[in-house]
């Protein structure tokens, strides 16, 4: 399968992605819509993307940062949470709207993410939220290590967290890992449904560009993906057969972006693309980031947008963030 120049191809895109929004408005007909006045209020904020019948900034703020999840080490996870209190949290949260952004990708993070999103509605935040599901948002044991269990888990999640109004719901990319390499990928199909019974769309994660291809190939109902550009679930073995050792951490090399990106070019159906600052390893400079978010958007398609976390502990990294997409797609 050979790499496509996502210029030449936008009209296709265009009008695949306008056919798979008539199906989803359709399958997906009680989906909890946004209100015009908001609407109205993000129009020409920042470019934006159908995801369904929402529009979506093609900037999408993350999480990671705000639930101390860094892809470092111990110690910045430990200065990430204590930064980040509820009140940090929020008035990010807010500023990113201000700024144009209209969409937050978060997992849910137990009960501390309930106070920061209540928090943040009351100082008036109303952006649109799409919920990266685990097996263990409700039942955070680690029991969950079977494909069966990681179905039930995620079931229990998403009926319990709907309340909350996500636009969207996604099926977590370790999770979906577990499943192909137990040959249970088809347990994705319950997922898919149950999302949109629950009047949400239904996204996919996954960081391996084979999971991506395939639930193409195979008509899998999902509305969206969420690519990760960085592969950091190998196995040792499969990182033997790719590099001839085993990393001491995760795994950052910089083959991944280029495979993933042409993955996410390949399938009709949009997708929200992360890890595109490799975790904060490609921060060096603002330059280096400048050319990292630039790489992201000119590597996928029109119909696709980036999730990025910010950790605005030294700088101004909301406006600088929206500022470097903007000249990307300039």
């Amino acid at each position: 399968m050979g790499s496509k120049n996502p210029s030449s191809d936008e009209n296709s895109f265009l009008e695949s992605s306008r056919r798979d929004f008539l199906k989803t408005a359709t399958t997906v007909a009680a989906c909890l819509a946004v209100p015009k006045a908001l609407e109205a209020e993000f129009a020409g904020a920042l470019p934006t993307v159908s995801l369904g019948p929402h529009r979506v900034t093609r900037l999408i703020v993350g999480s990671n940062p705000i639930r101390g999840y860094s892809h470092f080490n111990p110690i910045t996870n430990q200065q990430m949470v204590e930064w980040y209190t509820d009140e940090r949290a929020a008035q990010v949260l807010l500023d990113c709207q201000k700024a144009g952004i209209n969409t937050f990708q978060a997992s849910y993070f137990q009960d501390r993410w309930e106070r920061i999103w209540d928090l943040f509605h009351k100082k008036g935040g109303h952006l649109q939220w799409i919920y990266l599901t685990s097996a263990a948002d409700i039942d955070p044991s680690g029991r969950h290590s079977t494909p069966e269990a990681i179905r039930d888990g995620q079931i229990a999640a998403m009926k319990t967290l709907v309340k909350h109004q996500p636009i969207a719901m996604v099926h977590h990319g370790g999770h979906t890992d577990t499943l192909w390499r137990a040959g249970k990928l088809d347990y994705l199909k319950t997922y898919i449904d149950k999302a949109h019974e629950l009047g949400c769309l239904a996204g996919v994660s996954t960081v391996n560009p084979k999971i991506l291809t395939t639930l193409e190939e195979e008509g899998f109902e999902n509305d969206f993906y969420m690519a990760g550009v960085h592969n950091n679930e190998r196995r040792p073995e499969e990182w033997m057969k790719e590099i001839g050792t085993v990393p001491v951490d995760e795994g950052w090399i910089a083959s991944d972006p280029p495979r993933m990106a042409e993955a996410v070019r390949q399938v009709k159906k949009p997708a929200l693309v992360y890890k595109v600052l490799s975790a904060g390893r490609k921060c060096q400079s603002e330059e280096q980031k400048r050319e990292a978010i630039a790489w992201a958007y000119k590597n996928i398609k029109p119909i696709d947008a980036a999730i990025i976390g910010l950790y605005p502990r030294y700088s101004d990294q909301v406006t600088e963030t929206v500022k470097m997409m903007q000249q990307a797609l300039a």
